[in-house]
């Protein structure tokens, strides 16, 4: 009896993106379990529980773009403001 692998999330989500270039080619299930080394029943667990873990990303990704703009705009009033303070203090003296 063979002993079980465990799979990471990065080597299960690129054997999904195999599986799926397989199934755009035409491969059929049994076909595409075969050359990923997993069984049919494994590689539909793996789809279930990673189905839309891409789309999360893409998500989570662009909230923090959005978030980091919004960062970089407050240390460029920031830096501005001290600027303009280090202006007055030196007028006065």
């Amino acid at each position: 009896m063979a002993g079980r692998k465990r799979h990471s999330p990065e080597e299960i989500v690129s054997k999904l993106r195999r599986a799926e270039e397989l199934a755009a080619a035409g491969a059929t299930r049994d076909r595409i379990a075969a050359e990923l080394e997993v069984s049919v029943a494994t590689l539909s667990n793996w789809r279930r529980q990673y189905a839309g873990a891409e789309r999360e990303a893409n998500r989570e990704l662009e909230r923090l773009r959005e978030q980091n703009a919004r960062l970089k705009r407050l240390l460029i009033e920031a830096v501005l403001e001290k600027d303009a303070l280090r202006c007055a203090v030196k007028a006065r003296r």
